[in-house]
């Protein structure tokens, strides 16, 4: 992890962030101002059984794909938001992860 004030870390020899989404949510997003940051994204879409699906998305692809919205709070600003499907066709599978 780079640090604790944001959930950006080093994987793998690339800078990435890890988002998580819940069982009813579709999508993530990512700041503008951390996306030029990245060489991934990495998302966690928490499946109907608890488990989640842990797939990497190259930043280049994810900036092709995003839909924008602006944010509210503390992280306030433009948001690029891409769907759980785009992580599916066009990312890498990680890893199913198994809460314990």
């Amino acid at each position: 992890m780079r640090g604790g004030a944001s959930n950006e870390a080093d994987f793998n020899g690339q800078r990435i962030v890890i988002k998580c989404a819940g069982q009813k949510t579709q999508s993530v997003g990512v700041t503008y101002q951390m996306l030029d940051r990245l060489d991934a994204i990495i998302a966690a879409f928490e499946q109907g059984d608890g488990a989640f699906e842990v797939i990497s998305l190259p930043a280049d692809v994810y900036r092709q794909r995003m839909t924008e919205t602006q944010s509210r709070g503390a992280s306030a600003g433009a948001v690029g938001i891409v769907t759980k499907s785009v992580f599916i066709s066009d990312g890498r599978p990680i890893s199913t992860v198994r809460p314990h």
